[in-house]
């Protein structure tokens, strides 16, 4: 499918400032960066909007000519961002070059893409005329640049404005389209919550690998599914904050905090074979209090599932089971998948677009209020003992819904009031997967 934006990869081997350029063109701290060599392991993804135009900007990892069977994995997926991008920024250490600075060079030349060097670390004007030593590299574009200070920031925009304008969609996307859905996936290390999000895309842009902890940055990419814009969001697996070590678990974590806040579904990963566990049972808690709609997904369901009846009831028992567990997030639904082989994807994605239809859904004052009638009038919700009056009740936001009832004294709401209310509520207009907000407000 043609690309609506061309697409910006910045390439280079590591701790030469490749996120560091990459957070500055983006404009907020989203790649992780860090003194260690290696931390950016996976494609990490943003938009960047200039005057004149707009381009997806990817962050790779830094290039390694040797070392483990992992770092071959990253370099593979290096090769295949290379596949799709328009324009490659190769950012070096402008001081001195390196060895690996060449065989990246050569990579490029075989790809055949249109290459600005970028010579980092040159921070001030004396130092800029040792950019000219990477000619030697086979590349006409060359820029000083120093990201600490922003020096040659203005001529990096310019010089990529005028490479890409030749591109016939280049601008096309003017950011977020109405309706899209902001969807975050999250979970326990090693879930399969890349390799989900590999399904949904129909290629494979996150790394898969067995080895806990692969994805460590937030990912996103924006793409249609029957019809739908989805914002889809990945992020380093949560752990226990006892088991966070070094600065980079640490800002994965608090990464994945920031990528519930800004989605509005979350799809809880779970491993079909693993029991529920505290740290399961918070990350609900956690996306509840954070006003965002859940759904509850459990993965690898092809290692336990079966060809009879047998499989539906192993399905019920393991809801059910879920339901005592989580406690009072009983609204949550529960869906069984394999993101290895696509088993009930299109189920979960319906859910999905279910849960955020409620999400957003809200109920007309005058409909509200004839039911809030009805059922003071039928149900014991206003019991004789209980002296409290509710006047009206209006719903005052979406997305999470929040009501605010009108009473005469707030003494008299007795404390399962709210609760009940909740519940009344879903049984009237359902809100699948998402919280609900209840206030009130005394009116003489």
């Amino acid at each position: 499918m043609k690309n609506k934006i061309p697409i910006v990869a910045i390439i280079g081997r590591p701790n030469v400032g490749k996120s560091s350029l990459f957070n500055l063109l983006l404009g907020e701290r989203k790649s992780i960066v860090d003194e260690m060599e290696g931390v950016t392991r996976d494609i990490n993804m943003g938009v960047v909007r200039t005057g004149r135009m707009t381009f997806k900007l990817l962050d790779t990892a830094g290039y390694l000519e040797k070392g483990d069977d992992f770092n071959k994995l990253v370099q593979e997926k290096i090769r295949e961002a290379l596949t799709g991008t328009d324009l490659v920024l190769f950012i070096v250490d402008g001081r001195e070059p390196h060895p690996y600075d060449e065989d990246i060079a050569r990579i490029l030349k075989r790809e055949q893409k249109p290459v600005i060097i970028i010579a980092n670390k040159l921070d001030n004007r004396e130092m800029e005329i040792l950019a000219s030593q990477f000619y030697s590299l086979g590349f006409d574009t060359i820029i000083p640049f120093s990201v600490s200070h922003k020096r040659g920031y203005v001529q990096i925009i310019e010089i990529i404005e005028d490479m890409l304008s030749h591109l016939e969609y280049s601008g096309s996307d003017q950011g977020p389209e109405a309706g899209e859905i902001k969807i975050a996936i999250v979970g326990k290390p090693n879930v399969g919550k890349s390799m989900l999000i590999n399904r949904l895309l129909g290629y494979e842009r996150s790394i898969v690998s067995d080895i806990p902890g692969t994805t460590r940055d937030a990912l996103d990419d924006v793409f249609e599914y029957s019809g739908q814009s989805i914002r889809l969001i990945d992020t380093a697996g949560l752990r226990r904050k006892s088991k966070v070590s070094g600065n980079i678990e640490y800002f994965s974590n608090v990464r994945t905090v920031q990528t519930i806040e800004r989605s509005d579904v979350v799809i809880m990963l779970m491993d079909a074979a693993e029991q529920i566990t505290q740290q399961d049972r918070k990350i609900v808690e956690m996306v509840i209090e954070k006003g965002k709609a859940l759904v509850i997904a459990y993965n690898k369901w092809d290692l336990k599932r079966t060809r009879s009846d047998d499989d539906y009831k192993q399905m019920e028992a393991t809801r059910k089971h879920t339901y005592r567990e989580i406690g009072i997030y009983q609204f949550v639904p529960v869906e069984f998948i394999s993101a290895q082989d696509g088993y009930h994807i299109d189920r979960l994605m319906e859910l999905v677009f279910r849960v955020d239809k409620d999400y957003h859904f809200r109920v007309s004052t005058g409909v509200l209020n004839a039911w809030v009638s009805k059922e003071f009038r039928e149900s014991d919700l206003n019991k004789p003992s209980s002296n409290l009056r509710i006047y009206y009740a209006t719903q005052i936001y979406s997305a999470p819904p929040k009501f605010m009832f009108f009473i005469n004294k707030k003494e008299h709401v007795r404390k399962d009031f709210p609760r009940q209310i909740e519940k009344k509520l879903r049984e009237a207009f359902e809100f699948t997967g998402t919280p609900i907000k209840i206030t009130f407000k005394e009116k003489s």
